[in-house]
């Protein structure tokens, strides 16, 4: 038994000494080895970091002229940990308390925030109050811009408002006002999924984790947090990680209960890059001017009883110089103010600006809205037909020789005799006829750009379609197009760009396939191959890549890729700027026989005037020659066209159930021996398309004739800043401002 005992007691005895033994092994390797590891988790425990946002850079035209700022912004805000710390003292020691006390001081915060002019409820500083995304020492913004007498009043009454103060914040500002405004684009909240996009963006390789990419913070600084705003369109969008600062940091000590004991270590924020435009603010605010108004003239024209009527709702158009592909200026209308943006707008706002029944004032037609190119694409169809031998072939004659055009074009692939039946050729899409069913004589390459001759290019359309072959590919059309940048994005640097459309057999049978109640047709014809020749059917463009096309024609065929962005400033002058320069995307072919013939019949719109009766004149040349007697709706100019020559193309787009589409597309300076001008190299190339507002030698031509006078004659008004007009003008913004010079009929 005793022995029994004894072992009972050693037993014990071992089990004893191993779990001490354990325990101090334990407490050596806390106190030890991770000591260092603890300590820093308890400093961090009573550490708070919170973040101070960095200003935004600056956004500049060509000039220099400032475009987009900050500007410092008076703000109200509200801080939770100094609001529950006031209450407490002032003995309000109950979480009850507190909410009725609060429920009290917030009703009188939005009566007198909405006395001062900013209408207030009194749920959205509940929800401010309570939004999490905020820390508890955060302030909180709950107004923006208060009247400083509201100012005045809230900073002397801390026992009323606890925790409530007044502080300064940076927000975005347009001293232009809406001008400009869908380049630019604007700023908002980051939502959740654009957070997340943001933070996928940084991963690194993780041999120890399952997960290969483990998402890291961004290594440039410029991580993103709940409430911080970003780019939401234009070059705000586009360039946000440059315009984007660096936060700065400030570490605060807090006690056990999160109570602030003193700051520890603050780092300043570094402001964010400038981004300078090839944009010229005065040419853009001239664009923008001429633009409106053009759509307002198009909606005063009486149509006839039959015709759809010129409802002219919305607009676009461009300015490149074709030297370098820079886009000078770039609008579209309806338009929107960025600045509505800078305090948040409502969901119900924001669907209103987005609405197709409001014609989408957030979308920008030159960039992200496609068109019939209409007869604009005729000079490319005419290049196609001498690069692939169709001209001189059976019945196309040869470019230089002039034609009889009866006003029609009846198709030799229909093989049915519509002998006297003219109705029955046209519906069965047999018979193609010029507009308004013109009939002209002389007609060969040059007057049938002049002019506008679309059975010229009907013929030449079903000739690429029945004599596709190993010589003479019949899709030559299309690959032509494609390499003066038709169907494709031109790379500009602004988001949301549309490629077109660039139809062509096989993207017929595959929309058919994939859709075939949609698209019942599957089978590409001749029809489609004439319409195809004069822009029609499904050849889409936007205008940036109209312009870019003909800058293409310009400029001998240099195809560039548009800038809209020169360069970018880092706000560290020992950093180099990032420029970008001329970015060439590929050389087109223009056939030198061709090059000045297409040349001189574009001059020909704009000056060749009405030999005969029997002969039309060039499409723009009224509007390019509107002196005294001229009808003044058009709204042409008479330019020095001498000394200051305009190559052009008018189009006028049919669009099913609605009034046509005007447009027009041209460049300036050029020159012509023919026509007795200077010979110029092109420095402008403008792009301007009116929906619904009917031919485009009545609406789009006069619009860009009054754009090249003042050009022409160094006339472009200064563009003025909202603050300029203020002071000078006596009117509340740059659209009373325009209303007022359009009433009286003159100009900026």
């Amino acid at each position: 038994m005793e022995d029994s005992s004894r072992v009972r007691l050693r037993v014990l005895g071992v089990i004893a000494v191993s779990l001490f033994l354990a325990l101090f092994g334990r407490l050596w390797y806390l106190q030890a080895l991770e000591s260092e590891r603890f300590e820093v988790r308890a400093v961090s425990n009573i550490t708070r970091s919170l973040r101070t946002q960095a200003p935004r850079g600056q956004i500049l035209d060509r000039n220099g002229r400032v475009l987009v700022e900050n500007r410092l912004s008076t703000i109200i805000t509200v801080n939770r940990d100094a609001h529950v710390q006031h209450l407490t003292r002032l003995g309000y020691d109950t979480r009850d308390k507190r909410a009725e006390f609060r429920a009290e001081m917030f009703a009188d915060l939005a009566r007198e925030l909405s006395q001062a002019g900013q209408l207030t409820k009194v749920a959205d500083l509940e929800r401010a109050f309570s939004d999490r995304s905020f820390t508890s020492f955060d302030d909180i913004p709950i107004a923006r811009d208060v009247d400083e007498e509201l100012l005045v009043f809230i900073g002397e009454r801390p026992d009323r408002f606890p925790g409530v103060s007044v502080d300064q914040d940076l927000v975005r500002s347009y001293p232009f006002g809406d001008k400009a405004a869908h380049i630019l684009g604007y700023v908002g909240s980051i939502t959740g999924g654009e957070l997340e996009a943001k933070a996928d963006l940084y991963k690194i390789d993780d041999p120890e984790s399952d997960d290969p990419l483990v998402k890291i913070e961004d290594p440039n600084g410029k991580q993103y947090r709940r409430n911080d705003e970003i780019g939401k369109q234009g070059i705000e969008a586009f360039f946000e990680d440059e315009l984007r600062g660096v936060p700065g940091t400030r570490e605060i000590l807090v006690d056990n209960i999160g109570n602030l004991v003193r700051p520890v270590s603050e780092t300043n924020p570094v402001r964010g890059s400038d981004v300078h435009l090839t944009i010229d603010i005065d040419l853009q605010v001239k664009l923008e001017f001429e633009l409106k108004r053009a759509l307002e003239r198009s909606r005063q024209v009486e149509v006839l009883q039959d015709e759809e009527p010129f409802r002219a709702p919305a607009g676009a158009a461009v300015i490149m110089d074709p030297r370098n592909g820079d886009i000078l200026a770039m609008a579209s209308y309806p338009t929107f103010d960025p600045g509505d943006f800078i305090d948040g707008i409502s969901q119900d706002q924001f669907e209103r600006l987005s609405d197709p029944l409001s014609h989408q004032p957030l979308l920008n037609r030159a960039v992200s809205e496609i068109y019939p190119a209409a007869s604009t694409f005729k000079p490319f169809t005419a290049i196609a037909a001498e690069v692939y031998d169709v001209f001189g072939w059976q019945f196309v004659d040869d470019w230089n020789v002039p034609i009889s055009d009866p006003g029609y074009w009846d198709l030799q692939s229909c093989n049915i005799d519509f002998t006297g039946d003219v109705e029955g050729a046209r519906a069965s899409g047999c018979r193609k006829i010029n507009a308004g069913g013109a009939s002209m004589e002389g007609v060969d390459l040059r007057h049938s750009l002049s002019f506008s001759s679309d059975t010229y290019y009907y013929r030449i359309g079903e000739a690429f379609w029945i004599a596709g072959s190993n010589t003479i590919n019949p899709e030559g059309i299309q690959l032509v197009a494609k390499d003066f940048g038709f169907g494709a994005e031109t790379g500009v640097q602004l988001p949301n760009e549309k490629a077109g459309s660039m139809p062509n057999a096989e993207s017929f049978r595959a929309r058919h396939l994939a859709n075939p109640e949609a698209f019942p047709r599957g089978d590409w014809g001749p029809g489609d191959n004439t319409n195809l020749a004069i822009g029609q059917g499904e050849v889409a463009v936007t205008p940036l890549q109209l312009a870019n096309s003909y800058a293409a024609l310009a400029n001998g065929g240099t195809v560039y890729s548009p800038n809209v962005v020169a360069k970018v400033s880092p706000p560290n002058s020992d950093e180099a700027s990032v420029e970008f320069g001329p970015r060439v995307l590929r050389e087109a072919e223009i056939p030198e026989e061709l090059e000045q013939e297409i040349t001189d019949g574009l001059i020909g719109v704009t000056m060749l005037p009405k030999p005969n009766l029997e002969q039309p004149s060039g499409t723009g040349f009224d509007a390019f020659n509107a002196g005294p007697g001229s009808e003044k709706w058009v709204g042409g100019e008479q330019l020095d066209l001498i000394n200051w020559p305009v190559a052009g193309k008018t189009g006028t787009a049919e669009i099913l159930g609605r009034a046509d589409n005007s447009m027009f597309v041209g460049y300036g300076p050029s020159g012509s021996l023919r026509f007795g001008t200077s010979i110029n190299e092109p420095e402008y190339v403008i792009a301007v398309v009116l929906e619904e507002a009917g031919f485009g030698s009545k609406h789009a031509a006069p619009m860009v004739a009054r754009i090249f006078k003042d050009i022409s004659e160094n006339n472009v008004d200064r563009a003025l800043t909202q603050d300029e007009i203020d002071t000078f003008y006596g009117v509340d913004n740059i659209t009373d401002l325009e209303l007022a010079v359009a009433e009286t009929g003159g100009d900026q």
